[in-house]
């Protein structure tokens, strides 16, 4: 098992580059070619959008931006 680093992710893992919620792995993600996950990024951003809707720190992200 390994980690990655991105240089464009913050604290509240929000991608400063594609300004939404950080999913490693998506489309316009840099490590989209460089890794390989065991789970597809579609089906991690369905499963993380699900986790989101009671998120207790949805209005903090969104003052952030």
């Amino acid at each position: 098992m390994s980690s990655f680093s991105c240089p464009h992710i913050d604290a509240t893992s929000f991608c400063s580059r594609l300004n939404v919620d950080c999913i490693p792995g998506r489309k316009g993600c840099v490590l989209s070619r460089k890794v390989s996950f065991a789970i597809p990024a579609n089906k991690r951003k369905l499963s993380d959008e699900h986790e989101k809707v009671n998120d207790p720190f949805k209005e903090y992200r969104r003052k952030k931006k």
